[in-house]
């Protein structure tokens, strides 16, 4: 039985890292372009999302190089353009240099999927999450925590 739930976890984690290599800013999350150990990286699931609607979370926080940043912006418009159709935001406020995109995924398996790029000034936060409840509001929420 122990070796069935280990088995079911890593089958679970495997299907949630798919997910995110299907998107060109995959590439971020597995360390391709900013190197790992320049991230803080934050990876949830379990129960202690259930309160939020989420099964999976996955965050990056570093302050990118200018070549970095705009590998990273060029990978976040490519997938705006494919993948998000219609359903994201864009806010820009100079004053504060915030930079912030939120996107809404196709779902998968009947989970909702979102993305969020944030950047004030020279940091970076990225988010990837899922789960049945999975919106906007809820990733502007993990946003600016």
């Amino acid at each position: 039985m122990k070796r069935f739930v280990i088995l079911l976890a890593f089958i679970v984690c495997q299907l949630s890292v798919m997910a995110q290599k299907e998107l060109h800013i995959g590439a971020l999350f597995e360390g391709k372009i900013v190197p790992r150990d320049k991230m803080v990286e934050t990876r949830v699931r379990g129960r202690s999302l259930s309160k939020y609607g989420l099964t999976y979370f996955h965050s990056l926080r570093f302050e990118p190089s200018t070549k970095e940043e705009k590998a990273i912006k060029k990978l976040l418009k490519e997938d705006m353009a494919e993948r998000a159709s219609q359903n994201y935001r864009c806010h820009t406020d100079d004053d504060k240099g915030l930079y912030q995109v939120f996107m809404q995924l196709p779902a998968v398996n009947g989970k909702n999927r979102m993305l969020c790029y944030k950047q004030r000034y020279d940091s970076v936060l990225v988010i990837y999450m899922e789960g049945p409840e999975a919106s906007f509001n809820t990733l502007e929420k993990m946003s600016n925590k």
